[in-house]
This record gives structure tokens, C-alpha cells and sequence, in this order.
């Protein structure tokens, strides 16, 4: 039977990774290509990420992009991004480039991860990006399968204690903005409170199974609404490249 107490209240979206970790911790969360993350690995690896964007001087309120398919990236900036107060703007790389440049440009955009299959277009259009100062690619380079994964790497250097973690003075709230994405293909981009992505999860009952396919790009509102509906019901949440 779902626990329906957690759709109750507007909640913190890392809640729901939170009742896995005392209940099933080695099972397998997510999934993508090579990837197999447990709970454990994956609450591990979004407070890595939560100290590397401290480390990189994220103020809450500020935004930080991901141009990738779909990866276990976009989820963990999410989840990253609530922690921290900032917001992770996931972008749609079926866009324009000069569109593609104008949204990071709007948003401020310091902070970049990027898919190694869009480093050419991101050599292309770095020149107009004067607020971006850090570029973190994610995956290994296309053309080089023995390359490095460099997003690997920088969660790897923010690996930090729980002590360090327990001490961020941030505390989130169920009305930060954690995600902007699309709400709708062609639609701009919206950004997404806790309060709201709970009300997108409360809303449909998904069919049950196991594992929990996920087909939309995550840049899509409806992406993340599979993949958080899997998330919520504990099931390996499988992400396919649309």
C-alpha cells in the first residue's frame, strides 16, 4: 500500500529520498546507461554536489544550468539545488543556440554542467557568456571513450563529512525555487517550488511497477514528474535518452 503520508503536506523534495535510506539503502534508485546508483550512493552524491556548489560561492536565489540528455546529473542538481537554496535550471538542448545563449545569459548563469556531447556547441557560444566562470563536463568526451568524466571527478573533490554537511547554516524552505524547466514542449522555462513539484507528484497515481521507466527529457516538467513519482515509490527509476 503507498505511504500516503508523504503527499499529505507540501514537503521538501529530499524527503523522499530520505524515508529510502532507512528502509532500503543498497537497492538500487536510479539508473541511466552504466550508472546503478543505490539510495545510499545517490544521497551521497547530492551532497557532494550541495558542497561543490557552496564551494563555488551559489548564494540562495542564484541559478546554475545543466545542458545534458537525460543523466543522472539533472536529478542530483535538483536535489542539490534545494538543499542550498538555489535553483537548477535544466535546459532544452533541442533549442536554438542563440536561445540556448540568451537563457544563461538572463539567468546569470556562473556555474555550467554540460553533456560531453554538446562540448562543441559550448565552444561555440562560450565567447557571449560573460558570467559563466565554470564549465563541468559531464560524461566522458564523445570522441575519447577512455577520457575522463569530469563531473565524476568534481563530485569526488567535494566529497565532505556529514559534519560538514549538518553545519550549512542554509534551511530550506517548502517555497524555494528549486527547478526551472519547461512546464510544456515550446513553453517557457517556469521555475518550480517544493511546494509545487509536490503538488505535481500528488496529483497523478503512476502505474505501479518496477522498474519505473522515465522517457520524457528531464527538462520537461514531465520528465520530472516520472522520474519523482518513481523516486516517491521507491522503484528503480530507469532514465531513457529521449
Amino acid at each position: 500500500m503507498p505511504d500516503r503520508s508523504a503527499l499529505d503536506e507540501p514537503f521538501l523534495i529530499n524527503e523522499l529520498i530520505k524515508r529510502r535510506l532507512g528502509s532500503s539503502p543498497h537497492a538500487t534508485a536510479v539508473e541511466c546507461g552504466t550508472h546503478q546508483l543505490t539510495w545510499r550512493r545517490l544521497d551521497a552524491r547530492i551532497r557532494h554536489l550541495a558542497c561543490g556548489l557552496r564551494a563555488s560561492r551559489m548564494q540562495p536565489g542564484e541559478r546554475f544550468a545543466v545542458l545534458a540528455h537525460n543523466h543522472p546529473a539533472c536529478l542530483e542538481a535538483m536535489f542539490a539545488a534545494a538543499l542550498t537554496g538555489t535553483t537548477a535550471v535544466i535546459l532544452d538542448w533541442r533549442l536554438p543556440e542563440d536561445d540556448i545563449v540568451q537563457i544563461l545569459q538572463r539567468e546569470q548563469v556562473r556555474l555550467l554542467f554540460v553533456g560531453g556531447e554538446f562540448a562543441d556547441l559550448l565552444e561555440r557560444v562560450r565567447p557571449q557568456l560573460d558570467d559563466l566562470d565554470t564549465v563541468v563536463m559531464v560524461g566522458r568526451p564523445s570522441n575519447d571513450p577512455h577520457g575522463t568524466d569530469d563531473y565524476e571527478l568534481w563530485l569526488e573533490l567535494h566529497e565532505t563529512g556529514e559534519g560538514m554537511y549538518e553545519a550549512a547554516k542554509y534551511r530550506p524552505s517548502v517555497d524555494d525555487a528549486v527547478l526551472q524547466a519547461h512546464p510544456e514542449e515550446g513553453r517557457a522555462h517556469v521555475a518550480f517550488s517544493h511546494r509545487a513539484l509536490h503538488r505535481e507528484v500528488a496529483a497523478v497515481t503512476p502505474e505501479p511497477g518496477d522498474p519505473h521507466i522515465v522517457t520524457s527529457p528531464l527538462y520537461l516538467l514531465e520528465g520530472v514528474r516520472e522520474a519523482l513519482h518513481g523516486i516517491r515509490h521507491g522503484s528503480r527509476t530507469v532514465l531513457l535518452r529521449p
